[in-house]
């Protein structure tokens, strides 16, 4: 797992990433306002910072791409797979504590139910997963971070407008509502609030769930087919 250690210090030893991986979403969940009588806006707010996280901590890939260590790296006895493999669990393990320690202290300080706990955790877990897989995707796409990060940043942006993140879809006009639907985080964002609104896993969390993993296996197959050398 040499290549695991190695991208998981080379992705928290960056002051951005670690910050928005391991400190603002422990922030957000201790500002009371956005919490209290029923206002559950830190959750979208936590998710963007999660998706932002899982694009930092996988920059690793784009480093190796751009500088040509990724061709060092596969000309010893490592697969690509192996490679993809160990940076994905390297970019998703800091990530998952976080969601883990939040839905902990969720119960801690704001009351959350054991049930409520537990379905924003695997939402979470599920949309890291979707979206380190989205950023795989994104790295093997561009070859200079100048211009991944401005992608990124418009395409975080777009998220959060259209996916509801920080209005709520109804409030726009006709197809504007279902333009978010081609987001991950409009799915989680639509699965947790059925969760709240119902106060157990509907079938509607279980399809926003589902929807997560589709976008994660269509990341991994496009990204898995196109060269990261």
């Amino acid at each position: 797992m040499t290549i695991f250690r190695y991208a998981l210090l080379r992705g928290l030893r960056t002051p951005l990433s670690l910050i928005c991986t391991c400190i603002l979403p422990l922030v957000f969940l201790f500002v009371r306002p956005f919490w209290t009588d029923g206002n559950m806006n830190g959750i979208s707010f936590i998710m963007l910072f999660l998706m932002s996280g899982a694009y930092l901590m996988s920059l690793s890939i784009l480093t190796d791409k751009a500088d040509g260590a990724v061709i060092r790296i596969l000309a010893a006895p490592i697969t690509t797979r192996r490679y993809l493999i160990e940076n994905l669990l390297a970019c998703m393990v800091p990530l998952v504590a976080q969601t883990a320690l939040i839905s902990l202290l969720g119960m801690a300080l704001h009351g959350w139910s054991l049930a409520l706990s537990f379905a924003l955790f695997l939402c979470y877990t599920v949309l890291i997963l979707a979206s380190v897989a989205m950023a795989f995707t994104w790295h093997c796409i561009f070859k200079r971070k100048e211009s991944s990060a401005t992608g990124f940043s418009l395409l975080l942006f777009l998220t959060a407008f259209l996916g509801g993140a920080t209005f709520p879809v109804e409030a726009f006009p006709g197809i504007l509502q279902y333009i978010g639907a081609i987001f991950p985080a409009y799915w989680a964002i639509r699965g947790l609030e059925s969760f709240i609104e119902n106060g157990a896993m509907t079938a509607t969390y279980w399809l926003s769930i589902g929807a997560l993993l589709l976008f994660t296996a269509a990341f991994l197959l496009y990204g898995g087919k196109r060269r990261i050398v």
